[in-house]
């Protein structure tokens, strides 16, 4: 073992950029999983306890006998406690003069809930002396720059009252300031929650009583959840509930919840590539390592080495890489961790986080790069093991044995039987004979280079093409789906005189009358919360695109459905299915067809449908959304703006119109989504430098693997008179033409690899379409080029300061 030991020092004190290339590769890998799965964990536990700390709810009931359901769901075993508390939504002015749909949620005044509670980050909670004093959710508080003492207008009674702003809040229903489910990336300003006194809640809602249950469960309770929220779901509706939202449905914990299982799944299959790519570069450097050592290995069989302890030299070799980069890869991903989760934390507004390195993450990172090290290295350490002492200590033998393609079609030319063909392989110069036999003689080796440059443009690819897909995301649903300019939310319903009214003033060129009503789509047993959407037929504010990349108008009966609820509930086009809808009412009707939308799954119908199904009331009278208000209908006009109007022109001239109490402008949520995309962004960003890192690295060590396996043979070519630059146009041209066709099953690969890693974020909320530009493909494929050109030049170099004569000595014996 001592003269193995001498013997992999000298491996590598002569070539120990290669491994260390390795190395390299295995910290990233196991540094990402570190950090990215960690961060995971740290968010997904620190949810849970602010969850526990605030009593967040398990299930959410609304509309029905409240004081009924909630006594039938506190004795219900596994329950620890029921509150009920009236919610609606109703439009809200900003003391700037603005204004929203926003949402208040009654609370008592004097102390918490016993469901539901809130965080009070500036002045203080409720009290009973100040019946018009709230609390501000600390969103609406951030951008209305609202503080203790300022002034809100409520719109109820048909007219504006003032309410007074106590403090403001933080609380686990709006970690994410979702206003539904369907609606998970309002823009900010557009939506806001004001924590009120009960009675104020009950009088802007125009109730007598609570309209609304808030379940929270006992921890034995939680372990079976679904049966306790289908038992508690059931007796409420016998109580005359509308909707009942469970945990997993609440509009913020949903969005939150979609984009952390996108973060779980990146958090492996991200690492996973570099722990590949580290897998083959082990692989390439010991196999290549193996053939050159065939004398050395025949000669210490021959001295008596048990095959076994080849096998172990050389698999020590694969688990001592893995290992070097596995330990600094786990404490780089330990301290990157707590980065990355408070930096996420920070982007989402949590109240708290909680940053925690948990052993089984450090076991697994340090297990994750022995493990690339040693599978990699198994299999050369067997080759070794199997060389016949005899045969090795022969010499080197081509691997090919003159078997190559290029090779036979040499030997055929000379024997005059392929004619024409024979002439013109005669015709070709010899340097580019030598470029294009390198390849087929030592096709092994080719494939070599041709796996890294997959690998390479694999990572390089996912990076460019998720950047591609989400842009045209946001470009198909507000360029192609959502047509309006502007939504408006009336005191009343949007009748002919109101929607002319509308139309006349400047810069508008058409105003349509929009409902939108909270409904739960039921079929055989299966249920979807979503908002019910009504327009006018052959409307020309929203796009019904198809699944198959068409798109079809709106249906004089039957609803559209979200292509999501096709799985969901089971269901396809004909089938009937049943519309619960708020105030207990229900409607059958017929699937006339599906949707494909990048935001939200939701139900569309005509505007009579809707009429028929949910007589209209007056806006701003308890509506709901998603089983967070009271679940009224809420009617709307939609504007689309003439050709160059002035947009903040016309948005003055809307907001000051009579009857208008709300005004939000779709360009703004556009520019939202593309603000909480600079997130994405970003990660990608990320991706993209470390797929250029990823793809010099491994190139790097394949293709130094390459040059220094020919040093002998491209020493004989410069001693036979060929210059050094010519040498190296040869070499450059030869591992370019290797990377561009192995660029072609890279291309395709990435492509798919693409709409892998989009799957991981693909939702009922958010549904991303692997679009990936031409330019990209072309511009990756240079990418790796560019890379390959520079990752060989090192090897070049070193090749151009090599010893001739001890490498023509070495050839000859």
């Amino acid at each position: 073992m001592s003269v193995l030991a001498v013997k992999l020092r000298r491996d590598l004190r002569r070539r120990p950029a290669q491994l260390v290339s390795v190395v390299v590769l295995v910290m990233l890998g196991v540094a990402l999983f570190g950090a990215s799965y960690d961060a995971y964990k740290n968010l997904d536990s620190g949810y849970q306890r602010l969850f526990e700390r605030y009593r967040f709810a398990d299930l959410t009931v609304s509309g029905g006998d409240t004081a009924a359901i909630a006594r039938a769901a506190a004795a219900e075993p596994g329950v620890a406690a029921t509150a009920v508390r009236t919610v609606a939504d109703v439009p809200l002015r900003m003391p700037d003069g603005s204004t929203l749909v926003g949402r208040v949620v009654g609370m008592p005044a004097g102390a918490q809930p016993a469901v539901d509670k809130v965080k009070v980050l500036k002045g203080r909670y409720l009290h009973a002396s100040a019946p018009t004093g709230v609390l501000a959710e600390k969103h609406i508080a951030g951008h209305a720059h609202l503080r203790p003492g300022a002034k809100v207008a409520v719109w109820h009674g048909g007219a504006w009252q003032q309410v007074d702003v106590r403090g403001t809040a933080s609380s686990t229903e709006y970690l994410w300031p979702a206003a539904s489910r369907q609606d998970a990336l309002p823009a900010p300003g557009s939506f806001g929650v004001l924590f009120v006194p009960e009675p104020l809640a009950e009088k802007i809602a125009g109730t007598s009583a609570p309209n609304q249950v808030a379940v929270y469960y006992t921890g034995a309770g939680r372990g079976h959840a679904g049966r306790l929220d289908a038992a508690l779901t059931a007796a409420a509706r016998g109580h005359g509930a509308g909707a009942a939202v469970t945990r997993a449905d609440q509009p913020s914990n949903a969005a939150l919840a979609e984009d952390i299982k996108g973060f779980a799944e990146l958090a492996v299959l991200f690492p996973l590539l570099f722990l590949a790519a580290a897998g083959v570069a082990v692989y390439v450097v010991l196999t290549r390592r193996v053939a050159r050592d065939r004398v050395v290995i025949g000669t210490l069989r021959a001295s008596g080495f048990r095959r076994r302890t080849l096998v172990a030299h050389y698999l020590a070799t694969g688990l001592a890489a893995g290992l070097a980069g596995a330990v600094p890869g786990v404490v780089a991903g330990v301290l990157l961790a707590g980065t990355v989760t408070r930096l996420y934390g920070d982007a989402i507004g949590l109240p708290e986080t909680f940053v925690s390195v948990r052993a089984a993450t450090v076991a697994a990172g340090l297990g994750y790069g022995l493990a690339a090290g040693a599978l990699a290295a198994l299999a050369p350490a067997l080759s070794a093991a199997r060389v016949p002492p005899a045969e090795a200590m022969r010499g080197i033998v081509p691997s090919a044995g003159g078997r190559g393609v290029l090779a036979r079609l040499g030997r055929l030319g000379r024997l005059g039987r392929v004619g024409r063909l024979a002439r013109l392989g005669r015709a070709v110069p010899a340097g580019a004979w030598l470029v294009l036999r390198g390849p087929s003689r030592q096709f092994r080796r080719t494939l070599y280079t041709m796996t890294g440059v997959i690998l390479a443009l694999v990572l390089i690819l996912v990076s460019w093409g998720m950047l591609d897909s989400s842009k045209a995301t946001v470009s198909r649903q507000f360029d192609q789906v959502q047509r309006q300019d502007a939504e408006l939310t009336l005191a009343g319903p949007a009748g002919p005189g109101a929607l002319a009214a509308l139309a006349a003033t400047p810069g508008v060129r058409v105003a349509e009358p929009s409902a939108q009503v909270q409904a739960t789509v039921t079929a055989g047993g299966k249920a979807y919360s979503t908002a019910l959407v009504g327009y006018r037929p052959g409307t020309a504010m929203h796009r019904f695109l198809t699944p198959g990349g068409g798109a079809r108008p709106l249906p004089a009966s039957g609803v559209l459905l979200g292509d999501a609820m096709r799985g969901r509930l089971g269901v396809g086009a004909g089938d009937r299915v049943t519309l619960r809808l708020p105030g207990g009412r229900t409607a059958a009707t017929t699937v006339a067809g599906f949707v494909d939308e990048p935001l939200g799954t939701y139900a569309y119908a005509s505007l009579a449908q809707v009429d028929a199904w949910a007589p209209g009331t007056a806006a701003g009278q308890g509506s709901g959304a998603a089983g967070q208000g009271s679940g009224g209908r809420r009617d709307t006009a939609l504007v689309r703006f003439a050709p160059g109007a002035d947009r903040a022109a016309v948005e003055h001239a809307l907001s000051a119109r009579p009857g208008v109490v709300a005004y939000t402008d779709a360009h703004a949520l556009k520019h939202t989504m593309d603000g909480y995309m600079k997130l994405f962004y970003v990660f990608v960003a990320v991706m993209l430098a470390f797929g250029g890192l990823l793809a010099f690295t491994v190139l790097f060590a394949t293709l130094s693997v390459n040059l220094a396996e020919r040093g002998t043979e491209l020493a004989t070519l410069r001693a036979s008179g060929v210059g050094r630059r010519r040498l190296a146009r040869l070499v450059t041209t030869e591992n370019l033409l290797v990377v561009a066709v192995g660029a072609v099953p890279g291309l395709i690969i990435g492509r798919l690899a693409t709409g892998a890693f989009l799957g991981a974020f693909d939702s009922d909320l958010l549904a991303f379409h692997a679009d990936v530009r031409p330019a990209t493909f072309a511009w990756s494929a240079l990418a790796v080029l560019a890379v390959a050109f520079l990752a060989q030049r090192p090897g070049l170099r070193g090749l151009a300061r090599q010893n001739l004569a001890a490498l023509v000595r070495e050839r000859s014996g």
